[in-house]
């Protein structure tokens, strides 16, 4: 039966079906799109993550399932001597020169340090580059953003002159210091484009309400851009938390090491201690993991600040 011979009711009806079909058409390729974009996921999720797996298994492995061949996954008897020695805690193994809870206190101090410097530092410069204008403000933010593309190690050999010259050298303030400096810069881009969207109006009545210029910094701004300060923080404490070149080149005591240089301890001359570096490197994870967990949307939030207008 030709379609035109149909009534308008028949006709109506089967385009309704067509319809019909059409839409379920497309929305089995909207899952299959789905499922390969969930597939594509998972598989990049098991890629990133394996590391983290096999340091945590080869960190509860006997000496005898870490040589083991094929590779054992998961051990079948977890140990915790590893960690325990580790943390300088007594086992049945050699004691360590230095115990790990000591270079976790180092890099706590170091990596809190730099993150209240680099606050301390960063809100004022980038207020004042959001609200002030000034002659070489533009040759200023041009610094910032050059200074971002320019390596770490190329500050070494200056700050280690600087440092010797002011007997700062083995020394955590001289490491707080050039982790500070390495912050800094995008500590300070970052707040300031968060300052920028905050209306001026706010400030106006602050100020004409009798506040200061920093009461209405304290009261008023900084509490409207909490995210940015908590992305600035976590940035400068986990910067400052990994961190090597630094604390390698700044640091010749072993007990005022930080974590990033205390793992090498673990690596001998004819005997590499694999299970503990693994511990060690476990626990080293932790904070970061802890701090991007629960403070992963303000972390986003704040370093988003400011994109879009």
């Amino acid at each position: 039966m030709r379609e035109t011979s149909l009534d308008p009711t028949e006709r109506f009806a089967m385009n309704f079906v067509r319809l019909i079909q059409f839409v379920r058409h497309v929305m089995r390729m909207r899952e299959v799109e789905l499922a390969l974009r969930f597939t594509i996921g998972l598989v990049a999720v098991a890629i990133y993550l394996m590391p983290l797996f096999w340091m945590i298994s080869t960190s509860l492995k006997s000496q005898t399932e870490i040589f083991q061949t094929p590779p054992v996954l998961v051990p079948s008897d977890p140990q915790i001597d590893s960690y325990r020695s580790a943390l300088g805690l007594p086992t049945n193994r050699p004691e360590l020169y230095i115990t790990g809870a000591l270079y976790f206190k180092n890099s706590f101090i170091i990596a809190s340090s730099t993150m209240l410097l680099t606050l301390l530092l960063a809100v004022p410069a980038a207020y004042a580059l959001s609200r002030f204008n000034f002659h070489g403000k533009t040759t200023f933010m041009l610094f910032l953003l050059v200074s971002q593309m320019l390596p770490a190690v190329l500050l070494v050999i200056p700050l280690f002159v600087l440092f010797k010259m002011f007997s700062l050298y083995n020394t955590h303030l001289s490491v707080i210091l050039a982790d500070t400096a390495l912050a800094l810069p995008f500590a300070i881009i970052i707040l300031r484009t968060s300052f920028i969207q905050i209306p001026e109006a706010l400030e106006e009545a602050g100020l004409i309400d009798g506040a200061t210029r920093l009461q209405v910094l304290w009261y008023i701004v900084l509490p409207l851009i909490k995210a940015s300060l908590v992305a600035v923080g976590v940035f400068s404490f986990l910067t400052a938390w990994g961190e090597f070149v630094f604390a390698l080149s700044f640091l010749a005591k072993p007990e005022l090491h930080p974590i990033s240089i205390g793992v090498f301890q673990f690596i001998g001359m004819y005997k590499t201690q694999w299970d503990t570096m693994m511990a060690f490197s476990t626990l080293v994870a932790i904070p970061a993991i802890v701090a991007l967990l629960f403070l992963q949307r303000q972390f986003i939030s704040g370093l988003t600040s400011g994109s879009v207008k």
